[in-house]
């Protein structure tokens, strides 16, 4: 007798699921993660996130006076399945005080992050174990890179399919400086002000309640400046499948319109789509590498 099976309901929510991708039988893996839900209808669908779907299950009720960052993503990942694990790469030593976590997920602490920072700190996935937190244009803009060294070459034109979503943006002839403030518990006020570009034609200012001390001010008024007078592309491109990239690779981009744009950028993140026409990669492009020192 034949077996009828019901292929939506071979899925369940939180199922592991490993994607490999490639041509002529030579794959490379693209994505770990969890089936999220099953559209039953033809063809069937399925949904599925990487290793965040744990984070928003992880349930955090807490209080800190005083934390670092990397303890403060430390309890973000803990009391996941224990079956999995998430590895935090923290990149910088910076306090944060009065942090008040009540009945959120671990995703949303992360999230927090931004908020706490005036969106300095940038968190997101490396690998698919591997969340990395820590400033992304200050090094950019110097030409250091923090992250693991990978390059990928892009010609505009040539392996790329569109690029109509990635914009020059230009800001050399309109620097903002950045000034931050935060007061004490013994009622001293401390401020910082950004020290990376002069002559600014206007400021940023804002009051930064959880920001530990006086260097995590100067580090983060230097990091939004360096964001805020950013010039380079932003935005996205689309290529081929290969060759493959990742979050955290640099691409090498050249493009004969601009050339005084080429060079290294950080890839924020990736996003593949494949089917019977085919597979493409979305890559959401970050800051240029040494873009500060172009002015």
């Amino acid at each position: 007798m034949p077996e009828y099976v019901i292929t939506g309901k071979q899925f369940n929510e939180g199922d592991p699921v490993t994607i490999n991708l490639g041509y002529n039988t030579s794959f490379k893996e693209e994505f770990q993660g969890f089936v999220t839900q099953c559209d039953l209808g033809m063809p069937l669908e399925v949904t599925c996130e990487g290793y965040s779907w744990l984070l928003r299950r992880n349930n955090i009720n807490r209080f800190w006076g005083s934390v670092s960052v990397e303890e403060l993503l430390v309890a973000a990942v803990e009391g996941i399945n224990p079956d999995y694990t998430i590895t935090v790469q923290c990149d910088v030593e910076m306090q944060l005080t009065n942090i008040r976590i009540n009945d959120e997920s671990g995703f949303d602490v992360i999230s927090n992050l931004a908020k706490y920072t005036d969106n300095c700190l940038t968190c997101f996935f490396i690998q698919p174990n591997v969340l990395w937190c820590g400033f992304v244009y200050t090094p950019f803009a110097k030409g250091n890179y923090v992250l693991p060294d990978q390059v990928i070459s892009y010609k505009l034109g040539y392996n790329c399919i569109k690029d109509n979503n990635l914009k020059v943006r230009l800001t050399e002839n309109d620097p903002v400086e950045v000034k931050y403030f935060k007061k004490l518990a013994n009622g001293t006020k401390i401020s910082a002000t950004s020290d990376v570009y002069n002559n600014a034609a206007s400021n940023h200012t804002k009051i930064i309640n959880h920001a530990g001390e006086q260097t995590s001010l100067q580090d983060m008024a230097n990091e939004k400046a360096y964001r805020l007078n950013y010039s380079g592309y932003e935005g996205d491109l689309t290529a081929f499948l290969q060759p493959y990239a990742s979050p955290g690779n640099e691409a090498y981009i050249t493009d004969s319109r601009y050339p005084e744009r080429n060079g290294n950028y950080l890839i924020e993140s990736t996003e593949v789509n494949f089917g019977i026409n085919g597979a493409r990669r979305i890559l959401e492009i970050g800051p240029l590498s040494g873009f500060a020192n172009q002015k």
